[in-house]
């Protein structure tokens, strides 16, 4: 899987689980994590839905950090690449 590929299915489950994210493109530099305002939980459901489309798990601490798509992207090939 590409990383462009990647990027467009986690946009798309941004876009589909996240109101005010319906417009998000397809930037690796939008920020995902903290400009919306959203609490803590709703950006753990979006990102339990990540890990099940990508069949992967990433540690609670890591995603914690996360800020862009391209960050999120980034987590995700390192779990593909370990399988």
């Amino acid at each position: 899987m590409t990383r462009q590929e990647i990027v467009s299915k986690v946009a798309e489950i941004v876009r589909n689980n996240m109101p005010g994210f319906e417009n998000l493109q397809e930037d690796e530099n939008a920020r995902i994590n903290t400009e919306a305002g959203y609490d803590s939980m709703t950006f753990i459901y979006v990102m339990c839905k990540i890990e099940t489309e990508f069949d992967i798990s990433i540690p609670k601490r890591k995603w914690e950090k996360m800020q862009t798509l391209g960050d999120v992207v980034t987590a995700i090939e390192k779990e593909l690449a370990k399988k």
